[in-house]
């Protein structure tokens, strides 16, 4: 109970410190976010998640999650900071939060996909540099990403995000995604939500699961 407590903390404390610079910014309602249970058809497999969006100083986009897992499992997360320059196109920036603050960044370009149809929204990213916590290298790691949204009649939306690394030395690996398909009632969504696991290749292994998401500060 000690160690789930200390990650959950450590956890935490991490999504906050991205945090802690846009005080402004949530003054004026800028920063929202939700917390989500995900069940799945893996009972090991559900743990709960804390989503935050929030702008930075510099026109910097700001998206924090962090994922609380069983036991001694620990905890994941990814911060991800874009920087729009022109026409939706900049640089990007992910940080991974594998049990600890600071794991992995990956440095790249990410880019809002124009002339989309209406209630339809799109960004892509590439990032071909990763270090890891001592400022090395990661080899064999060009991640390309993904994120797909779309608002649907009476209220329903379904969206969907991924990443495949394609520099990997057994060919491209898909590393992971998920859909989400529901409906927000009230500060509340309920959602079909399938993981899109790694399959030992580029195409995705579906896992069946249900999410309930509390939104605050706004949704998303």
């Amino acid at each position: 109970m000690t160690n789930i407590l200390k990650n959950i903390l450590t956890a935490g404390l991490a999504s906050l410190a991205v945090l802690t610079a846009p005080k402004k910014a949530e003054a004026q309602g800028n920063v929202h976010g939700n917390v989500e249970y995900i069940q799945s058809q893996v009972s090991e497999n559900s743990y709960p998640k804390l989503n935050m969006f929030y702008n930075l100083p510099g026109r910097v986009n700001g998206y924090t999650f962090a994922e609380f897992y069983k036991a001694d499992k620990g905890y994941f997360g990814r911060t991800n900071l874009n920087r729009p320059i022109t026409h939706g196109v900049g640089p990007r920036t992910t940080i991974v939060h594998d049990g600890a603050p600071f794991s992995q960044v990956g440095l790249g370009i990410g880019a809002v996909v124009p002339n989309m149809p209406r209630n339809v929204s799109a960004s892509v990213g590439l990032l071909p540099v990763w270090l890891d916590n001592q400022g090395r290298i990661v080899r064999n790691k060009t991640e390309i990403q993904y994120f797909v949204n779309a608002n649907l009649p009476l209220g329903f939306n379904i969206n969907s995000f991924g990443n495949l690394n394609v520099a990997d030395q057994e060919g491209p690996q898909w590393s992971y995604g998920e859909i989400s398909a529901g409906r927000n009632i009230g500060p509340i969504r309920l959602s079909y939500n399938p993981a899109l696991r790694n399959n030992g290749n580029a195409m995705p292994r579906l896992e069946h699961r249900a999410k309930v998401t509390l939104n605050f500060g706004g949704t998303r």
